[in-house]
């Protein structure tokens, strides 16, 4: 599975943050509601929560598609998912540091630890890009 990379550790990285993102897509899109309610958002959030699900979901399955084709050529698919990694990790911290939603802590923590690990993933297969 790894093969494809010609990069052990690239493969590896992405691979984690491929279950990171697995996992934000079963919580988003199957227990959504008991997601808003940890997180002290009430249920009118449903509908946003679950796009944003689906849009892991998309996010995920494109990388594990990576794995079988190889990261060549796939610049745009990758820049596209740093862009919205690094929005998402901003917008958690302004949250919790700035709005005072102290319920995103854990969140913007995971966040953070998936950020750096795409940004290893990235940069080690960047040039292949």
């Amino acid at each position: 599975m790894f093969g494809k990379y010609n990069d052990t550790p690239a493969a590896i990285s992405l691979g984690i943050y491929l279950i990171g993102g697995l996992f934000y897509t079963v919580q988003l899109l199957f227990m959504t509601e008991a997601w808003l309610e940890g997180n002290g958002i009430g249920p009118e959030a449903v509908g946003v929560a679950r796009v944003l699900g689906f849009t892991w979901l998309g996010l995920t399955i494109s990388l594990l598609r990576t794995y079988s084709t190889g990261p060549d050529g796939q610049n745009a698919y990758f820049t596209a998912m740093l862009i919205a990694q690094i929005g998402i990790l901003l917008n958690l911290w302004h949250q919790h540091l700035f709005a005072g939603a102290a319920t995103v802590l854990d969140d913007a923590i995971i966040v953070s630890v998936l950020t750096a690990l795409l940004l290893i993933g990235y940069f080690r297969i960047r040039s292949r890009l």
